[in-house]
């Protein structure tokens, strides 16, 4: 049976920052899951990041039923399904394999997509930056790699980890 909360919030256009913060997310760690009416948008990471799904959860808890909890080796969050999900579920997936939406990331990319992006996926390694896009095909990393300069300046090179593409930036 539906709450009356998740009725009324799925009612609610989401603000520009929490939808920056999905598509950032959308490119790291997080995904959309199919509910009964549509798709919802989940926060997993593992309980060392505690205080990163406390702070997405902060900013998206208008859209969540209930507060992040601990699960097996994970502490995660969902939010309501919306038909703001449904379209990034559209955008984001093949059949069930994620994929870089070129169109809508070229239009949206900006500072604070990154910032959430590289909390998702981002390391340091020595003196550089890798983002663990491994998910996604060379093609795909290619397109990113160009797309952070060409709008944010940032040079990336492309390394291969175990035989899969990732992004990586030198403190240069």
């Amino acid at each position: 049976m539906e709450t009356i909360f998740a009725r009324e919030a799925r009612k609610q256009n989401l603000s520009k920052n929490q939808r920056d913060l999905i598509i950032g997310s959308l490119l790291g760690d997080a995904y959309l899951i199919r509910t009964t009416r549509g798709y919802a948008f989940r926060v997993n990471h593992g309980p060392k990041q505690k205080d990163y799904v406390d702070w997405k959860y902060s900013k998206l808890k208008d859209f969540v039923n209930s507060s992040p909890r601990f699960g097996d080796k994970c502490y995660y969050f969902r939010t309501v399904s919306h038909m703001f999900f449904d379209y990034l579920r559209r955008q984001f997936y093949l059949e069930n394999k994620k994929i870089v939406p070129r169109e809508l990331i070229e239009e949206r990319l900006n500072p604070f997509i990154l910032a959430v992006w590289i909390m998702d996926d981002g390391s340091k390694d020595g003196g550089q930056l890798r983002i663990n896009s491994q998910s996604f095909n060379k093609e795909e990393n290619t397109f990113l790699q160009s797309l952070l300069h060409a709008k944010l300046g940032i040079a990336k090179t492309l390394n291969i980890d175990k035989e899969k593409y990732r992004l990586r930036v030198s403190d240069k």
